[in-house]
């Protein structure tokens, strides 16, 4: 039969606000659909509220709701995160195993795609029961195959459950009798592209007596009568009927960089031809496409000059970001299962750590006075923590005084506690009380976010009565309650906050505002600025999914470049209907960027000149101050370097012990201010939590196994009665290991295991036995472990200090001392072995007897076991060394900052090169 729906050309230098008014006065039973949602509302808003009779006969509609009334069914329609839901559960095994679907996470994105995709062969009327029409590939075969068995697994669950997905909905059966018998014609306002489907939809429409129209801001020549859809060759109009029919005033403004750009634009809004206007004579849109990028840089603004309506999706909320740190704690949780069948959580010290940050998860869970012991305790390099940890350390501490933390450690516990009733959670409805409680408990959103928070949850919860089989441990793993927190924030991704177009049309217009672009309407408008009109505009959405693009232009579904007509017909129509338009971008030869091709299309048709703009340094503040801040602000700059800021306060230093180990001491003969500036600040917050065991750590492992065998065998060794036997050694090893499980990462402990510790293993039966053949020879034989000499030795060397140290292994015969260093880091240089056989003299002068023995060194290579022996002739390090250090510490008056410049790839200068500005007192020295 064919559509024979009525085409009505207003061409684009036409009013809507002009035209439309004229056909609400005839009161006639005309259903006017809007395409432009913005347009719907601002008319709606304009001209319906101040409209004489009480009783329309005509009624405005978007297209949006326009569809969900024209279809009607007594299904239940299924929409956004259960149409996943239902596709997973629609998955047999086989398809789970060739799509590599392991759980219900791994499916969400082919989910969308594949309704994406049948919606569209549905949509565009494409027959895909015959392949060979479709071109497949020999390789999408198999593939295709397995959707098409999922869409009839789909099709048949639905049926069984009372369901429809929107798709199915959308079908000629289902349209409405009773909602179209109540109008004699519907007219569409700028429908400039009809799928097959909507072709169908309008000869039905008109077999039932409804009269169809469709009016559009276009010429004839513009559109297809047959298609119905805008033409490919539609483009700005020729100069002379630019200038004869449109008059517009276009200036094209090129800028470096987003800042510059804004500045730019708020120059214009201060010029003679806008700051005299009305200000909602003036609209500001953003056409760049990822709008998040430009929310930092209106941040900016003072918003009660200019502010800003860009759609904000709830994941730049407060309470989804506290909901999302709460995710990674739950996730990252690691159960231990104890044979009386408690289960124990350890929860990773890493997610807490970035819980800790966020103020907002502070305050919601009540842990801010909990922040100082939390720190403390990342500092020990602890990698989980659990409430059984916590009650381990809530005892007295080796000094015999009380545990400082006691209060902390009881809220922290409770937090725990908390965590791990979540952590029982099986059921989304267990989820709903919690979720609704916790917003609750710190409401820090407004209105608008609590809606769609809460809107997401009933939609969320709803899930349960669907009866969906197997849910949820056919859909996650072990860790369900994790997953259900998860998909609840699946739910929140998909609800967008702060662009609401009802809100936008209806505001009362006493500032600047900028909108993004698809929130802009048809109709005419005085004064327009458009920003980043770049390249990439316009960037429209696409499902490529499966198909090629050349595959689906051959079958019939649409292409990107249809889709971009549309976007254009939307800025062509908007500047013709305008008075003023100044179109702006950003050119970044480096970051690849450029003017879209509608500006370069204005610049060469209508001649017009780029205005290249280079905000004057005055002229910048002058907008600063205006426009970004409120606040006062004074120049700073740093001082030049004052030596008298590094002065000593000498009798202190002279009244206060001083327990020098020899880290401290090395740290004081090579940078005394370092030292400093270490006591005075005192511990400090970590800034990162590492993942793997760094090296300290490993050191630290090492050095325990070590003293523990020492510890366990003292008495063999001395009777050469030790063997090392690897399996012991393996043994006690394990136990250390075990001891550390707080300190390890398990992710990584079998690597340590099986690699890293297997080596150590034998390169400790290495050196025992390397012990036992050097002492066959010796007699009297007593053995010192660090514990053991850490506790008892201390000498007094010069006034008031104290040297001590933690020496490995101290070992003592009848004729000779010898001192033991084990070093687990890399020996491989000269100068590496030099500075631990320094150390080693630090210990000797602490453990100096006059007993005449005589004194041998020996630093042991933990990663081969060997004993690298002292064969030097005299000591790096003396007594007296150590003096003159002290000496110069207690009487000079300045602190030192040694020679960092001379050292920039040493911890010390990249710590302190900000502090001390070694350069700078050179220089200063030098004036």
């Amino acid at each position: 039969m064919g559509v024979i729906m009525k085409l009505t050309y207003l061409g684009l230098k036409s009013d809507l606000k002009e035209i439309l008014p004229e056909e609400f006065n005839r009161n006639e039973e005309v259903l006017y659909v809007f395409e432009n949602t913005s347009s719907f509302f601002e008319i709606k808003r304009e001209y319906l509220q101040t409209f004489q009779n009480i009783f329309n006969n005509f009624k405005l509609m978007n297209s949006y709701d326009f569809y969900e009334k024209l279809f009607e069914t007594d299904k239940i329609v299924i929409k956004e995160e259960k149409q996943a839901v239902l596709f997973y559960n629609s998955l047999d095994k086989s398809i789970k195993r060739e799509l590599k679907i392991k759980n219900y996470y791994d499916a969400i994105d082919i989910a969308y795609n594949f309704y994406t995709l049948f919606s569209e062969l549905q949509e565009y009327k494409v027959d895909y029961s015959n392949k060979e029409e479709l071109g497949l590939e020999k390789w999408q075969e198999k593939t295709f195959d397995e959707l098409v068995k999922i869409n009839k697994n789909i099709e048949k669950k639905v049926q069984e459950k009372g369901l429809i997905l929107p798709y199915m909905l959308r079908r000629k059966e289902n349209i409405s009798d009773v909602f179209i018998k109540k109008y004699k014609k519907i007219c569409f306002i700028n429908k400039i592209k009809f799928t097959p489907f909507e072709k169908e939809m309008i000869e039905i429409l008109e077999s039932k007596g409804i009269e169809i129209e469709n009016k559009i801001q276009l010429g004839k020549n513009d559109f297809d009568e047959e298609k119905l859809q805008i033409k490919d060759s539609f483009s700005l109009p020729e100069k002379e009927e630019f200038e004869r029919d449109f008059g517009v005033n276009i200036e094209i403004h090129e800028y470096e960089n987003k800042f510059t750009q804004l500045l730019g634009m708020i120059k214009k809004l201060s010029s003679d031809d806008i700051s005299g206007e009305d200000v909602k004579e003036c609209k500001i849109y953003d056409l760049q496409g990822s709008i998040e990028n430009n929310e930092a840089d209106y941040h900016l603004l003072n918003q009660s000059k200019i502010k800003y309506n860009l759609e904000i999706t709830m994941q730049k909320t407060k309470i989804y970001k506290v909901l999302e740190l709460l995710y990674n704690i739950l996730e990252n949780v690691r159960p231990v299962h104890l044979k009386n069948g408690d289960v124990h959580y350890m929860f990773k010290v890493k997610e807490f750590y970035n819980a800790y940050k966020s103020d907002n998860f502070l305050n919601t869970f009540d842990l801010g006075k909990t922040y100082s012991y939390f720190q403390s305790f990342a500092r020990e390099d602890y990698k989980y923590i659990s409430k059984e940890q916590l009650s381990n350390f809530v005892k007295e501490s080796e000094d015999g005084e009380s545990f400082l933390y006691k209060d902390e450690v009881k809220v922290l516990a409770e937090f725990m506690g908390e965590l791990e009733r979540i952590l029982n959670f099986s059921t989304l409805k267990d989820f709903e009380d919690y979720l609704s409680e916790l917003f609750n408990k710190n409401d820090i959103e407004g209105s608008n976010v609590r809606d769609k928070y809460f809107e997401a949850l009933s939609e969320m919860t709803v899930l349960e009565e669907f009866d969906f089989d197997d849910l949820w441990e056919g859909f996650f793993g072990k860790n369900i309650s994790a997953s259900l927190l998860k998909l609840f924030l699946k739910y929140l991704d998909k609800k967008a906050i702060s662009l609401d177009l009802e809100k936008i049309s209806e505001e009362d217009v006493e500032q600047y505002s900028i909108n993004d672009f698809s929130s802009i309407s048809e109709t005419s408008k005085k004064n327009l600025i458009f920003l980043n009109l770049q390249d990439t505009f316009p960037e429209v959405k696409v499902n490529n999914f499966f198909f090629s693009k050349i595959q689906r232009e051959k079958i019939g579904l649409p292409v990107s470049e249809e889709e971009k007509k549309v976007e254009n017909f939307k800025l062509i129509n908007n500047i013709l209907n305008a008075e003023n338009v100044c179109l702006s971008y950003i050119k970044n030869i480096d970051e690849n960027k450029d003017c879209s091709g509608i500006i370069e299309e204005i610049r060469l048709k209508y001649g017009k000149e780029v205005i290249k703009n280079e905000i004057l340094e005055k002229d910048e503040l002058e907008f600063v101050k205006r426009y970004f801040t409120e606040d006062k602000w004074k120049k700073r700059k740093i001082g030049k370097f004052i030596k008298s800021k590094l002065k000593k306060d000498l009798e202190r230093l002279k009244d206060a012990k001083l327990n020098l180990g020899y880290y401290s001491f090395e740290k004081i003969e090579k940078f005394e201010y370092g030292y400093y500036l270490e006591n005075m600040i005192g511990k400090t917050e970590i800034e990162e939590i590492d993942e793997k065991i760094n090296p300290l750590m490993f050191g630290s492992i090492i050095h325990s196994v070590y003293e523990k065998i020492v510890k366990e065998n003292k008495e063999k060794i001395e009777k050469f009665e030790y063997d090392a036997d690897i399996n012991e050694i393996r043994k006690i090893l394990n136990e250390v290991l075990n001891s550390y499980e707080y300190k390890m990462p398990q992710e990584f402990i079998k690597f340590y295991r099986e690699i890293s510790f297997e080596e150590i293993a034998k390169s400790i039966k290495k050196f025992f036995r390397q012990l036992k053949e050097e002492m066959l020879n010796q007699s009297e034989i007593e053995i010192y472990s660090e514990e053991k000499v850490r506790l008892d030795k201390e000498k007094n060397i010069y006034k008031n200090v104290y040297i001590n140290g933690r020496m490995d292994l101290y070992i003592k015969t009848a004729i000779e001392k010898i001192f033991v260093d084990y070093k687990s880091g890399k020996l491989d240089k000269k100068e590496k072995i030099e500075e631990a056989q320094r150390q080693l003299d630090y210990y000797s002068i602490m453990l100096e007897e006059n007993d005449g023995k005589e004194i041998k060194k020996w630093i042991v290579d933990t990663w081969n076991g060997e004993i690298i022996k002292d064969g030097r002739e005299t000591p790096s390090l003396t007594e007296d060394d150590i003096k003159n250090v002290l000496k110069r510490y207690y009487e000079n008056e300045y602190y030192s900052i040694g020679e960092g410049e001379k050292e920039p790839e040493t911890f010390n200068y990249r710590t302190y090169k900000n502090i001390c500005r070694w350069k700078d007192e050179v220089d200063g020295e030098n004036e």
